[in-house]
């Protein structure tokens, strides 16, 4: 019974185990979707990736969905559009339980399609640069990591370390978001650094122009990498690319605050990393899987950032690690000696170790040898008569025993000459040091003067100076022995400058600076002043601190100066321009606005100040999609995105707001301004108030033409074309009701007569509507029907002349013509009261002339000219020329009447 009770429960147990194991393999996996604002590739994005996987690999009920929004290398409006449909199209059905938004992009993505795709899903994020709490407003459950990049204390720490700084150079493409916030910032706090560089923007450049700024500047220049990821021709470079071009442009040491450009050329800095915002990132997310409010879940701000540094470039702007912050990460960085021997010396101090212990136990050894020798000494005198055989036996012992301590003292001597050998060894290993130290000193004294134009040395404690030979060479004295050279230097050294390196020479003999950098000029044997720059350091000193010996390069500059004194040249002339472009520009009666390309309006003439109501202090602190009624701040940066080298300037319309709220129409036309270290958009504002109200006129007038035609037409209709309908169906119903044939006969001669008179009538209506004569044969023909028609009634006589016009013309200018020519004679008939009429139509080359005079009563042809008549016979004449980029003129005077038109229109 006990049996089968157990076997039951056995069976009872195995039944649960396996449904409980059926359960947790059947348990869904929670999904985790990580969101990149980049490509998968690139460095920074797959680094993030790492940092998540890092966490998430140890959780295998956790599965991880990667998404890429590839904004690097797309980040239009349009694409954004069509990826979010993408999006929508993979994902609407997953149930995700977190949501990991990698980078600005992403984060922006997440907030504007918050209510369609991401509603009640947590969301963490990462890489967020120049974090906002308004970057996440409208988001319910969010927490993250931030990415603030210290710029400020990598650019601190450059100029510590190159002291002599005279510009940082900051290159960065200014495309992304991210790369307008950090160049802000650093404009934000440069004033606040204590240094005397100056501040230097490389930006919105193509490759070439980068290659080119880069290669020529200063010497004593250091640059901060931000960012080269896209140049302003729209072409995207990886970031081994853009450190990879700037690294082969130049020599100068190089800094970012990204840990992809790391042990890639940078100097160091303190350095971003994307694999621990990407762990700490995966952190948070499980937290809230395991049942954590995201909102409760504080947003990680610091614990990414790390000075950073990279041994080699170390080494070749001579920085040594003690110059570092303290805990700063050395690359590359060789062991030291001890670390590098160590095996060797863990040998040699256990072989040491070693020979002291088995001399300390020889000696104790020997010493109780002794002891017990005695004591059998001692012994034998008490038992010398007694014990004779054993006398005999301890004498052979003690005789064994003597051995045995011979053996051991060679064997100690044979150690202790080997240690004298390997001390002697060390010795003359250590002599061998010094003669390489002396031999690398004057490697370094020939490798200077190979990368320079010469090398020189000053000994402080005899006085004497030494020069290279190829600088006096260079200067045109031969055969200059150094004992000459001290007063020879004195003599041909500009007595000005002699002043300052008579000072400088003070400062370093005190010790109060071991550094000597000075530019001064040589009279060379041609009695021309050559410039030549210093640069040198105190190498030996003596034992009370005093300096013995100063080791520097003379570097050739007179070409520099040359060309710094034709750039002073070009910024005086330049200053010229500027005045002369600036009276210009105020002189100018249309609105002009310079802004960059954010919008952000940097100088505004007289008329824009006029015309909008501001002063021109209150224009500066404006945007421009501030005044612009009709476009957002993305159409008008579609605008400015389309100004290139290729493609210099852009006009559309759009209507500007005053400063009282009142607005108004303007043509807008958009140049571009290209500078050196940045872009700048002139844009020309015309007022088209007149203009639009002008085509209002003109729509209003073609509205009453067609729609006096539309009567015209169905009175011709209705007069002519209907009686003779009405009568032709008359006679049709007549013509079964008579008998004879001759009555049937008349009915249908009749019915013809109709129908050709109806024909006919058809005929001159359509002719009305468009002169068949003007479609078949051409504009002369067409207006010389139409005069004659008009001459057969004797009201009126027109003189029509036509000279050239043997050829055709394009019929969109023909008909505009003839309609001119007909509206200007209906125009005299009903208003001027004239008796003749003169046109003369003629064509010369490529420009086609209209004359109409006619000799009626005057009228004021200022307002048909101005475009304030009330009239809209002439109106519609000025309108169908300006229609085909005509010019017009119109003549009359009230008192004198008549009136002649002058139309010309150039093919």
């Amino acid at each position: 019974m006990n049996l089968l009770r157990k076997i039951s429960l056995g069976i009872l147990l195995v039944s649960v185990s396996i449904i409980l194991c059926s359960f947790k393999t059947s348990a869904r996996k929670k999904q985790v979707l990580v969101l990149h604002s980049y490509h998968q590739g690139l460095n920074w994005t797959d680094n993030v990736s790492a940092g998540i996987l890092s966490v998430f690999d140890k959780h295998d009920d956790v599965e991880i969905i990667f998404e890429y929004m590839d904004t690097k290398r797309h980040s239009e409006a349009e694409y954004l559009a069509e990826f979010a449909k993408l999006y929508d199209l993979k994902h609407q059905k997953n149930l995700f339980d977190v949501i990991i938004v990698c980078d600005n992009n992403a984060l922006d993505f997440a907030r504007t399609y918050y209510q369609e795709y991401f509603n009640k899903i947590p969301i963490v994020f990462c890489g967020i640069d120049q974090f906002e709490n308004k970057l996440i407003q409208g988001i319910d459950q969010i927490t993250g990591v931030t990415e603030e990049i210290d710029s400020r204390k990598t650019i601190e720490i450059a100029l510590e370390l190159h002291p002599n700084t005279k510009q940082l150079v900051v290159i960065n493409d200014n495309q992304t978001k991210s790369a307008i916030l950090n160049r802000n910032n650093i404009r934000d706090f440069w004033s606040e650094i204590e240094t005397n560089a100056k501040l230097i923007f490389l930006e919105n450049l193509s490759i070439d122009e980068l290659i080119f700024q880069v290669e020529n500047l200063d010497s004593e220049s250091i640059i901060y990498l931000i960012n080269f990821s896209r140049d302003k021709e729209g072409n995207y470079i990886s970031y081994q690319e853009n450190i990879e071009i700037i690294r082969e442009a130049t020599d100068l040491p190089i800094y970012s605050s990204w840990e992809f450009y790391f042990n890639e050329g940078i100097v160091g800095g303190m350095i971003t990393s994307g694999y621990k915002q990407g762990e700490l990132s995966a952190k948070s997310a499980l937290r809230i899987l395991s049942g954590k409010n995201a909102s409760q879940i504080p947003i990680i701000r610091r614990g990414y950032n790390q000075f950073k540094f990279d041994f080699e470039q170390m080494k070749r702007f001579k920085i040594l690690p003690k110059q570092l912050p303290s805990g700063s990460f050395i690359s590359n960085q060789p062991p030291s000696i001890i670390k590098q021997y160590q095996t060797s010396l863990v040998v040699i101090g256990i072989f040491i170790i070693v020979i002291v212990f088995i001399l300390r136990y020889t000696t104790i050894k020997r010493e109780r040898n002794e002891r017990r020798l005695k004591k059998i000494n001692e012994e034998l005198d008490r038992r010398v008569a007694e014990r004779t055989k054993e006398i005999i036996f301890a004498n052979e012992k003690l005789e064994l025993q003597t051995e045995q301590i011979v053996k051991q003292n060679r064997e100690l001597e044979h150690h202790r000459h080997n240690l004298l050998e390997l001390v002697k060894e060390r010795t003359e290993n250590l002599e061998h040091a010094n003669e390489e130290l002396k031999s690398s000193r004057d490697r370094l004294l020939h490798m200077l003067d190979s990368n320079s134009d010469g090398v020189w040395e000053h000994n402080f404690k005899t006085g004497k100076i030494f020069i290279s030979k190829i600088i006096w060479d260079k200067l045109g004295y031969h055969s200059i022995t150094a004992k000459d050279t001290r007063d020879l230097l004195c003599k041909l050294i500009h007595p000005e400058d002699l002043i300052i390196i008579k000072q400088k020479d003070k400062q370093n003999r005190m010790g109060k600076s071991e550094m000597f950098v000075i530019e001064f000029r040589i009279c060379d044997k041609e009695k021309s002043w050559m410039w030549f720059k210093a640069k040198g350091k105190i190498l030996d000193y003596a034992e009370d601190g005093s300096p013995l010996n100063m080791v520097g390069t003379l570097i050739d500059i007179n070409q520099r100066k040359i060309a710094e004194e034709k750039i002073r040249e070009e910024e005086q002339k330049l200053r010229v321009s500027e005045k002369r472009w600036r009276s210009l520009i105020e002189q100018a009666s249309d609105e002009i606005l310079i802004y960059n390309t954010d919008g952000t309006i940097l100088d505004a003439n007289s008329a824009a100040c006029k015309w909008l109501g501001y002063k021109q202090s209150e224009l500066l602190e404006l945007n421009y999609s501030e005044i612009d009624m009709n476009h957002s701040s993305s159409e008008l940066h579609s605008y400015r995105k389309k100004l290139s080298s290729s493609n210099p300037s852009i006009s559309f319309e759009s209507v500007q707001r005053r400063k009282d709220g009142s607005t108004f129409p303007v043509e807008i036309h958009l140049s571009l301004i290209e500078l050196q270290d940045s872009k700048l958009i002139l844009s020309v504002g015309t007022d088209i108030s007149k203009r639009q109200e002008t085509e209002r006129k003109i729509l209003n007038a073609v509205i009453n033409t067609e729609e006096s035609e539309r009567k015209r037409f169905a009175t011709d209709l209705h007069d002519s074309i209907g009686p003779l309908l009405s009568s032709i169906n008359l006679y049709l119903s007549s013509l079964g009701k008579v008998k004879t044939d001759n009555d049937k006969e008349n009915i249908i001669t009749a019915s013809l007569d109709a129908v050709n008179e109806a024909l006919v009538s058809i005929k001159e209506i359509s002719n009305n509507l468009s002169p068949h004569i003007l479609n078949d044969f051409g504009l002369e023909k067409a207006i010389q029907s139409f005069t004659n028609k008009i001459n057969v009634s004797q009201a009126i006589n027109i003189s029509f002349y036509a000279e050239n016009m043997n050829v055709r013309l394009n019929h969109q200018v023909e008909v505009v013509i003839f309609r001119v020519v007909t509206e200007l004679i209906n125009n005299t008939i009903k208003h001027a009261k004239a008796t003749n009429i003169e046109i003369n139509l003629a064509l010369e080359g490529n420009l086609l002339s209209l004359i109409y005079i006619d000799d009626g009563i005057g009228f004021d042809s200022k307002k048909i000219n101005a475009g304030t008549s009330s009239g809209m016979g002439l109106y519609n004449v000025l309108s169908r020329i300006r229609s085909l980029n005509g010019t017009h003129k119109i003549k009359s005077n009230p008192e004198r009447g008549g009136m002649m038109a002058v139309v010309e229109i150039n093919l």
